[in-house]
């Protein structure tokens, strides 16, 4: 079984995310948070085989890279092997976020970064989300903890 699914989102999902985009676009623009939102209608500018080609692409480059880190990730934090992420591939919002809640992880397909180390980057944020929370560590100082054991993380790969 593999701890990570790739997932194309629904126009509906994609709504949803230009609605978070749209309340959210303050704080992005204040924490320099580059993100894209829908220039026409979702419905007009969906394509699923943009999603699909991106989709299989960030696949193949997960398999070669990715797999050793969640063993890492999840050993480092003391989490079962079965423990599961989804990535949903948007078109929308940020260039990486993530929901604790669900183990949800959305990439923006149109992101420059490198999408594997965005991803492995937004796995470290649910894995330390409950301290953050608990301790209500801000912004920037969420984002340093997380670059921190994500350098750990690495070192090994």
């Amino acid at each position: 079984m593999s701890n990570v699914k790739f997932t194309i989102n629904t126009i509906k999902r994609e709504k949803e995310i230009a609605n978070m985009v749209s309340k959210n676009v303050e704080f992005f623009k204040i924490n320099k948070v580059r993100f894209t939102w829908p220039e026409k209608p979702v419905e007009e500018e969906y394509d699923i085989n943009k999603y699909k080609e991106y989709k299989e692409r960030i696949e193949k480059e997960w398999k070669k890279r990715g797999q050793g880190f969640v063993m890492r990730l999840l050993t480092f934090f003391h989490l079962p092997k079965k423990f599961q992420f989804i990535i949903e591939i948007s078109n929308y919002g940020p260039l990486g976020f993530y929901n604790a809640d669900t183990n949800t992880i959305t990439i923006n397909l149109n992101t420059h970064l490198d999408a594997i180390d965005t991803i492995m980057h937004e796995m470290v944020h649910i894995m330390v989300e409950p301290f953050i929370k608990k301790y209500d560590i801000k912004y920037e100082r969420k984002e340093f903890i997380v670059d921190t054991i994500l350098k750990i993380l690495k070192m090994d790969s």
